[in-house]
């Protein structure tokens, strides 16, 4: 997958400039095989509670355009992105997905309620599904962008998990 550095969109690997603003595109991190190459080698364990946390829908076409703020809880966190379940992926004539294509993402702009602090992040859901009982969505929530001293909070808290799992394996 590649990404245009002016405006963020993401493209197919086999396209080499934005359509949009003409710019060079550049490989992105949100790329599948990169994912799957670290699969099963798990270094943060999720978080032992659902962290609360709150996101905005911002069309990706007009950044005027936003949604109420939409309630939710982390479940899963990582490096690059986090593990979403939330009520709602559609409001105000705003889905989290602008049309199902990798080119178009409405950014997600969100706060998230860590024990060592709230952090706020900006970001894209690159999918999402229902869960069983119907009420519910899980969404794979990549992170963009998130200023360094919230992005220390977040490190620091990863750390935290990562110490307390290996701290529970160690032999004694």
């Amino acid at each position: 997958m590649k990404e245009c550095p002016s405006c963020r969109s993401l493209y197919p690997d086999e396209n080499s400039f934005c359509p949009v603003d003409g710019g060079r595109l550049i490989r992105s991190v949100q790329n599948t095989a990169d994912l799957e190459e670290n699969k099963g080698r798990r270094k943060i364990p999720p978080p032992s509670n659902p962290l609360p946390m709150r996101m905005t829908i911002i069309d990706q076409g007009d950044e005027g355009r936003r949604s109420r703020v939409i309630e939710g809880r982390v479940l899963d966190v990582g490096q690059q992105g986090m593990r979403i379940q939330t009520g709602t992926v559609e409001t105000g004539q705003l889905h989290i997905i602008r049309d199902h294509t990798v080119a178009f993402k409405n950014k997600l702009e969100c706060e998230v309620d860590l024990p060592n602090g709230t952090v706020h992040l900006t970001g894209f859901a690159a999918w999402y599904r229902p869960e069983a009982d119907g009420i519910f969505w899980v969404v794979g929530l990549y992170i963009r962008e998130m200023p360094a001293a919230d992005r220390r909070i977040y490190d620091e808290y990863l750390k935290q998990l990562a110490d307390a799992s290996a701290g529970e394996s160690a032999p004694v």
